[in-house]
């Protein structure tokens, strides 16, 4: 199908600038190898020469940054140039609206659902999910292969992928008179609150004593283990592969980078950032960037990267 810039506009925001014909078209998005004359193309605020990147495009439609505004005197006259202040957020929207097709409201027939459940509207649930004694938000979809125990609490617009398990029972043991194990007793909650995404095979546990909570808008990528009674924030990133351990408190806008791991019963201020393939061993304060095993703050591991580098050289330091 094909799309005019004119067709886009109501993605713009009011201060965006159009060089060129309203006309122009494109009929599909593709990553950078693969533009072509008919593709939608857009230009990253954090490229370094995207004036040379613009006038090397093949495509005839490209989202550009506002930096370029100077050059539009020299904007090729066979291409229309959209400037925002962010081309892949205004790029994600077009993309995501026009090219990206959403499952269906409605239920697989494959699928258990609990007769106690409470389902909202417009809501689909995949082929082979296992659905508890839960709620679940309007407008939520659920792939494939998803279960989801009693207990659970799932707000609106939330996405969970292929294989996420959300309200097992945690990894509690407490050791006897004879040195065996025994089950420490799960059966606490999660809340799921709005506008969430959980990725594919990531395990979300319900609290012990308490309640597990995800915060409104956080997103969660695939193969995360969250234990019993975490709390996170509003808004957070957690990327692949993190494992975060029972009763971690993480703030707002946190984002931890793949193959992490949180130790429990840590803190984890708000904006913080956590590199990949770190392990967090200690509390960290608001606003916190840390790398490493144990994780430190950056400057001092690159300081001590640095040092290092000099002594193996044999240089002074």
């Amino acid at each position: 199908m094909q799309y005019k810039v004119c067709d886009i506009q109501k993605y713009l925001n009011s201060d965006d600038i159009i060089y060129g014909s309203m006309d122009r078209y494109f009929t599909n998005v593709s990553d950078k190898d693969n533009v072509k004359e008919d593709t939608l193309d857009w230009i990253h605020s954090n490229n370094l020469d995207p004036k040379n990147y613009l006038d090397n495009s093949k495509a005839n439609v490209i989202i550009a940054p506002k930096s370029l505004q100077s050059y539009s005197d020299s904007f090729p006259p066979e291409k229309t140039i959209i400037l925002t202040d962010n081309p892949m957020l205004l790029f994600s929207r077009i993309a995501r609206d026009l090219f990206f097709k959403m499952p269906e409201p409605g239920i697989h027939n494959s699928a258990y659902i609990h007769p106690e459940a409470i389902i909202g509207e417009n809501v689909h649930i995949g082929a082979f999910c296992y659905i508890g004694k839960c709620s679940i938000g309007a407008n939520t979809i659920i792939l494939n292969y998803v279960t989801i125990e009693d207990e659970v609490s799932i707000g609106e617009n939330v996405y969970i992928k292929n294989g996420a398990r959300i309200g097992q029972t945690g990894f509690g043991f407490v050791k006897n008179e004879i040195g065996g194990w025994e089950k420490f007793p799960q059966i606490g909650n999660v809340i799921i609150e709005d506008n969430v995404e959980i990725g594919a095979n990531t395990c979300i546990d319900r609290g012990a004593l308490s309640t597990t909570t995800i915060g409104y808008g956080t997103k969660i990528d695939n193969l995360v283990q969250i234990a019993h009674n975490v709390r996170i924030g509003k808004n957070c990133i957690i990327t692949g592969n993190v494992s975060i351990a029972g009763s971690c408190n993480i703030g707002d806008n946190v984002w931890i980078g793949a193959s992490s791991t949180l130790k429990n019963g840590l803190n984890i201020g708000p904006n913080s950032f956590i590199s990949m393939g770190s392990v967090v061993i200690n509390n960290l304060p608001p606003n916190s960037d840390v790398i490493g095993y144990p994780a430190e703050p950056k400057e001092l591991f690159v300081k001590k990267r640095a040092i290092l580098s000099k002594k193996l050289k044999g240089e002074s330091i």
